[in-house]
């Protein structure tokens, strides 16, 4: 199938290279299934000039907060003039190769492996954010099978996709009447994921919005149509939250495959690869919570965001502080939407927060959110903790914003606020938008961002919940009928590594950052991490636990003695809330 394939592709490549009809570069993937992890790209480039003389794959992109280096991932860069002689191409550095007479080229032709079958010692491409290609699916983010030519960032292109007959392809590009994808930028296909394969199809109109959903499931036990029937609530809720959506059509994409991984959110369509599982009721939450994420993001950074991300350098990037508004705020959106639109409890949400604030202790508050935005890409180790503690600090922002109003205008008011100022097409100025947001509100906000973002101050919990009726304790005693190791573990590099350790374990040989690399002398990974961690939830206090570490990549075992869970973090409402209190909590709580 393969020659079949690259004939195809080599008949469409001399057809445009005689075709006056467009002036834009075009681009065949070949996705055969005979060309298993290997994507083969045929570029058919307008005219070239001197000045295009560097074709440039991605170092990162913009969501990501991580190295990418997709030059790594490329094999057989070749160009080629009209009559088919090969013209000198140099792999001049790690994503840049350099054409010698881009003025001959009339053609390039490549192989990109996928990111996502492809070992790499460091660096390893986020799932959500790379590429797969099996025999009955493709992944492809854009950034992972193409680059574009130096000046010609923001050029329009089309795309032709070429794979099996029986598949089918999900994305939020448009396609002409000739088969091709069209995209105004090297920027809208990063922005534009595209799933095929084997996959399920379904539709709805929510709120004015056309939605579609695709979904790949390697057991094809998840279809698009159960996937809809429990995420329309969350669209129609997110309408509520932002007083309408932002877009008229969005696409969700999901692979359902070995394990979870995360998503990635895009202008007019976002990508998970989760778990193929049954869904339980506990899973439909979990997955629920997650697209409420992902989907929030129409609203920031896609919508509200600041000169970095709208002119994004895909060679030397440069991150932006304001990574507490693209993703804590957004983490806390999405909680609070569900909690105004009664989809969540008041527990639950206060359970959530709980969650949080453990996670956040777990990373170590040594850096202040605004530096972990601009150094996030080379602090992956501490980066989910914008996550966790960027939800939180929203949160109390909004409570302060609250107060000061006295109940007229949080946090959501002031973003609707700031998109009307701001949007789309005109971002706001990195380096202001502190005083720009204070601004727009009041000037003891410019102090709360100056101690709990630009600073790294304890977050006053306890004082701002107080506000709405709701205590607050760090510590409240140890439940001894549940045990726990007293480790705190994350992922990184595909590796299970040791984030923090409780006090209670300080006598044991443990750092963070060992890698967790055997339980009970069995070895842990990614894929079998839940099997065989799950005898931890059949411990008692005082038990035993055995595992083998790595550090700097030597074994060394420990044992653990279970402990006591510390009941930290705790909230509650408050019998004695004033008539104020509570005034402000059904505030907070409403959509107003």
């Amino acid at each position: 199938m393969r020659g079949i394939n690259n004939l195809f592709i080599q008949l469409l490549a001399l057809l445009a290279t005689y075709s006056f009809a467009f002036a834009q570069d075009t681009y065949y993937v070949n996705l055969s299934k005979d060309s298993t992890h290997f994507i083969r790209v045929t570029i058919v480039p307008e005219k070239l000039s001197s000045e295009n003389n560097v074709y440039q794959f991605a170092s990162t992109a913009p969501g990501t907060y991580q190295t990418m280096d997709i030059g790594r991932f490329v094999r057989q860069f070749r160009a080629f003039d009209a009559s088919g002689s090969e013209i000198t191409t140099t792999h001049s550095s790690l994503n840049q190769w350099s054409i010698s007479e881009p003025s001959r080229v009339q053609k390039i032709e490549f192989a990109v492996s996928t990111t996502m079958e492809t070992p790499v010692d460091s660096n390893v491409v986020y799932p959500m954010c790379g590429s797969s290609l099996q025999y009955d699916n493709a992944l492809l983010n854009g950034q992972t099978y193409v680059g574009y030519f130096k000046g010609k960032q923001y050029s329009p292109v089309r795309i032709k996709f070429v794979y099996p007959q029986d598949w089918t392809a999900g994305t939020a590009l448009e396609k002409d009447s000739d088969g091709f994808y069209r995209a105004e930028s090297f920027d809208k296909v990063v922005d534009s994921p595209v799933l095929l394969g084997n996959l399920t199809h379904a539709s709805m109109n929510a709120d004015g919005t056309d939605v579609e959903v695709y979904t790949y499931s390697n057991s094809g036990i998840i279809t698009s149509d159960s996937m809809m029937s429990f995420i329309k609530d969350i669209l129609h809720a997110e309408s509520e939250f932002m007083g309408g959506l932002p877009v008229k059509k969005y696409t969700f994409l999901f692979h359902f495959g070995k394990m979870s991984y995360g998503a990635w959110e895009h202008s007019y369509s976002s990508d998970y690869t989760m778990e193929d599982q049954p869904l339980s009721p506990g899973y439909k939450d979990m997955l629920r919570t997650i697209v409420a994420h992902e989907f929030y993001h129409i609203f920031t950074p896609l919508t509200l965001h600041s000169e970095l991300i709208e002119h994004f350098n895909y060679e030397k990037p440069v991150m932006s502080q304001h990574l507490w508004l693209y993703e804590g705020v957004t983490e806390w959106a999405a909680n609070m939407m569900m909690l105004r639109t009664n989809m969540i409890s008041l527990d639950d949400y206060l359970k959530r927060m709980s969650e949080k604030l453990a996670e956040s202790k777990s990373y170590g508050a040594n850096v202040s959110l605004r530096d972990l935005g601009v150094n996030s890409v080379r602090m992956q180790r501490q980066y989910a903790d914008i996550y966790a503690r960027g939800a939180i600090v929203a949160g109390l922002l909004d409570l302060r914003l609250l107060e000061l109003s006295k109940g007229k205008r949080g946090l959501r008011e002031v973003l609707h606020d700031l998109s009307q100022e701001y949007g789309i097409n005109k971002s706001f100025s990195e380096a202001t938008f502190f005083d720009d947001f204070t601004r727009m509100t009041y000037p003891e906000i410019k102090d709360f961002f100056n101690r709990y973002i630009i600073g790294n101050e304890p977050l006053p919990v306890k004082e701002y919940f107080s506000k709405v009726g709701i205590e607050y304790q760090d510590f409240a005693g140890y439940d001894s009928s549940r045990a726990y190791s007293g480790l705190s573990m994350m992922v990184s590099d595909n590796m299970i590594v040791v984030s923090s350790i409780d006090s209670g374990q300080s006598g044991v040989d443990i750092k963070k950052g060992d890698v967790v690399f055997k339980v009970y002398g069995d070895t842990l990974t990614l894929q079998n991490a839940m099997q065989k961690t799950a005898v931890l939830r059949k411990l008692q206090v005082g038990d035993e636990l055995q595992l083998t570490l790595l550090r700097d990549k030597m074994p060394h075992d420990v044992t653990l003695k279970m402990l006591p869970v510390k009941r930290n973090f705790i909230f509650k409402e408050d019998p004695m809330a004033s008539p104020e209190e509570l005034s402000l909590r059904e505030a907070w709580m409403s959509l107003k």
